[in-house]
C-alpha cells in the first residue's frame, strides 16, 4: 500500500518534510499571484497564471517523485537544495516580469528562497545563486525595456538590480558561515555521542553500550527472530604485563587484543568491554556450537599476536566463557552464566574456551 512518507528511511521522510515546507511557499507565492491578478493590479493574464500554476505543480510532483523513488540519492545532494532554489528563482523572474510596480515587493521573494539554503549550501553554491538571480532579473528588466518600455521605472529598477547584487552576496556570505556552524555542531554531536558509546582506550564498545545492544538482541530472541550468544574473554596473567612491563605496555596489549578480535567478527556482531581486561562478544544470530568455533577462533588469534614495544618471544592468551542466551531470562543471567564458564576455563588451566549450558543444551 502507498505511503506519502517512506516508512524505513528517516532521511527520505526529512527531505519530503522539507520539500513540503518549500511546496507551502510556492502555494503562499500563488494565492499572492491569483489575488494581483483579480486585483488586476499586474499583466498577469489568466492564461498565464494557469500555465504557471500547473507548470509549479508539475515540477514539484516531479521533485516529490524524485525523492519518494530514491532517485534523488544519485546525485551529491540528495536534498536537491541547489537544484530547488533555482528553479524557485526562475518562477520568481517570471513573477517578477509580470508584477510592474509591484518589483520592489516581489524582492522580498528572493530572501524566501535563499532561506531554504541556510541550512545546506556553501558559500560558493549561496554565490552561484546570487549571481543566477541578479543576472536573471536584470534580464527580465532589459526584456521589459524592449517590450514593455511603459512598465519600466529606470531609477527604482536599476536601484533594485543594484540591491539584489548588495544584499544577495551578503547573504550568502551569512549563509555559508551558519551552514559551517552547522556542520561543525553537527560533528561535535557525533563525536560525543561516540565518546559516549565507546572505550576510550581500546576503541570497542564500553560497558553502557553494551548493555543497549544486549538488551536490543534479548527483544530480538523474545520474539523468537533469532538467537544470540554471549562470550567472555579475559586476558590470562595481566596484572603480571602491567608489573613487568608497566601499564603503558599493558594498555597497548588491550588495544591490540580488543581491535584485532573486532576485525576478526562479522559485520552483525560486537565488542564491548565488560571491565578492566575483561571483554564480551555478542554474536548476532549464532547458537552455541557456532558460537564456540567463533570464540576458539579468536582464542588462536590472540595467542600469536605480535605486540608493538614489547619482546618479540612476548605473547598473551585468553580465557573464554561461552553461553546462548535463553528467551525470557534476564540478560544478567545470561552473562552469569558466561561468567561462570570463564571461571570454569581459568580453573583448568587458562588458554581455553568453556561454555556454560541453558537449560536446553544445544551443543
Amino acid at each position: 500500500m502507498f505511503s506519502f512518507f517512506p516508512k524505513d528511511d528517516h532521511n527520505q521522510t526529512l527531505r519530503i518534510k522539507r520539500f513540503l515546507i518549500a511546496f507551502g511557499s510556492y502555494v503562499m507565492w500563488s494565492t499572492l499571484a491569483v489575488f494581483l491578478h483579480f486585483q488586476e493590479l499586474t499583466r498577469l493574464t489568466f492564461n498565464v497564471l494557469i500555465i504557471s500554476l500547473s507548470g509549479i505543480l508539475a515540477i514539484n510532483i516531479l521533485l516529490y517523485a524524485m525523492i519518494r523513488t530514491g532517485l534523488n540519492k544519485r546525485f551529491k545532494d540528495p536534498s536537491l537544495t541547489l537544484l530547488q532554489m533555482v528553479i524557485a528563482t526562475f518562477w520568481a523572474m517570471v513573477f517578477v516580469y509580470y508584477a510592474d510596480s509591484f518589483r520592489s515587493v516581489v524582492l522580498l521573494l528572493y530572501l524566501v528562497v535563499f532561506v531554504f539554503g541556510i541550512f545546506r549550501l556553501k558559500v560558493w553554491q549561496f554565490l552561484f545563486l546570487s549571481v543566477f538571480a541578479v543576472v536573471n532579473y536584470a534580464a527580465v528588466i532589459l526584456l521589459l525595456y524592449k517590450i514593455h518600455p511603459e512598465s519600466i521605472n529606470t531609477k527604482i529598477d536599476v536601484l533594485n538590480i543594484v540591491v539584489l547584487a548588495t544584499v544577495l552576496p551578503w547573504f550568502s556570505l551569512i549563509g555559508g558561515y551558519i551552514n559551517n556552524l552547522r556542520t561543525q555542531v553537527s560533528k561535535a554531536i557525533s563525536t560525543i555521542e561516540q565518546l559516549a558509546i565507546i572505550d576510550d582506550l581500546t576503541q570497542v564498545f564500553n560497558r553502557r553500550q553494551m548493555y543497549k545492544i544486549l538488551n536490543d538482541q534479548k527483544a530480538l530472541g523474545d520474539r523468537g527472530i533469532h538467537p544470540f550468544s554471549i562470550c567472555i574473554f579475559d586476558l590470562d596473567h595481566f596484572k603480571i604485563v602491567n608489573d613487568t612491563f608497566g601499564h603503558s605496555a599493558g594498555d597497548i596489549v588491550l588495544k591490540t587484543v580488543a581491535q584485532e578480535a573486532q576485525k576478526n567478527l562479522r559485520n552483525i556482531d560486537h565488542i564491548a568491554r565488560y571491565g578492566g581486561e575483561e571483554f564480551i562478544l555478542i554474536l548476532t544470530n549464532m547458537e552455541t556450537r557456532e558460537a564456540m568455533i567463533c570464540a576458539e577462533r579468536i582464542r588462536e588469534m590472540i595467542k600469536e599476536l605480535v605486540f608493538e614495544n614489547m619482546p618479540e618471544k612476548f605473547r598473551i592468551t585468553i580465557s573464554v566463557g561461552v553461553t546462548e542466551y535463553q528467551s525470557g531470562e534476564f540478560i544478567q543471567d545470561a552473562i552469569n552464566r558466561a561468567d561462570k564458564a570463564l571461571y570454569r576455563a581459568k580453573a583448568n588451566g587458562r588458554d581455553r574456551v568453556e561454555y556454560e549450558p541453558t537449560t536446553t543444551i544445544k551443543l
